[in-house]
């Protein structure tokens, strides 16, 4: 992790593991942040502005207000913030580089992939406050998952984690793969039927090897602390053991 990296703390998990729907339990905690997904499109908005700008946005009714951020100001708002980002993370388009040659399907999708991750941390990074713990879903992390699970073997974690703001707790949701698989069939769209992958069990096992390749390189990183969670019952219960693992005690 270089000096200017900012404490965050990031998800993963392979699909129907139920990772967003841990982190966005987690993050209607007053005490943790999820940056865009909850308001932080909304704060940089309002830091960024003069008076008259913040109180038209203000009066604006919700719905109307989401649709001013999404077609006027989202594209500005997040070219600044990878800008920014990159004043920071100076070698960060070496990864991205790295993850597009390093792929053999949908190099362009891994490399935006990594683009959106960047955006989202800088987003989260400068509008986190000081009571909040900026928890991360869709990082950096699961940006190598996305890479290996097109296809990267060729992709070297340990460069890519010197190259990327690395969280300071990656938390792992796991599920075993018919609960997964379960979960998934029950969705409008699955995984295999997102990338074009004729069976769903051989796309479902592949995440799942690439998501341990990604945890087995976060474990051999000194700054990085690993936290396994089970996902299989209760979503209260993970959320719970999440909670307790991010307390600077470990208590409940």
């Amino acid at each position: 992790m270089s000096p200017t990296d900012r404490s965050h703390v990031e998800f993963l998990g392979p699909p129907g593991a139920g990772k967003s729907a841990v982190h966005g339990r987690l993050t209607s905690d007053p005490r943790y942040y999820g940056g865009i997904y909850e308001d932080g499109l909304e704060r940089v908005i309002l830091d960024s502005y003069d008076g008259p700008t913040r109180l038209a946005y203000r009066l604006l009714p919700s719905r109307l207000r989401s649709s001013v951020e999404t077609l006027a100001l989202q594209h500005p708002i997040r070219k600044r913030l990878f800008s920014s980002f990159l004043l920071e993370q100076p070698s960060f388009p070496e990864a991205m580089v790295g993850a597009r040659r390093a792929v053999s399907r949908e190099p362009d999708q891994a490399a935006s992939l990594l683009r959106d991750a960047a955006e989202r941390y800088q987003l989260g990074a400068e509008t986190v406050r000081p009571d909040e713990r900026f928890c991360m879903d869709e990082g950096f992390a699961m940006g190598a998952v996305s890479v290996l699970w097109r296809g990267g073997d060729r992709f070297s974690l340990e460069a890519y984690f010197d190259r990327v703001p690395t969280p300071e707790t990656l938390v792992y949701v796991t599920a075993p793969t018919a609960v997964c698989l379960r979960r998934q069939r029950s969705r409008e769209k699955s995984l295999a039927e997102r990338h074009g992958v004729a069976r769903m069990d051989d796309a479902q096992e592949r995440h799942e090897r690439a998501c341990s390749r990604v945890v087995e390189a976060a474990e051999a990183d000194d700054s990085i602390t690993v936290v396994r969670v089970s996902n299989e019952g209760r979503l209260e219960d993970a959320v719970a053991a999440v909670d307790r693992a991010l307390r600077p005690d470990g208590s409940g």
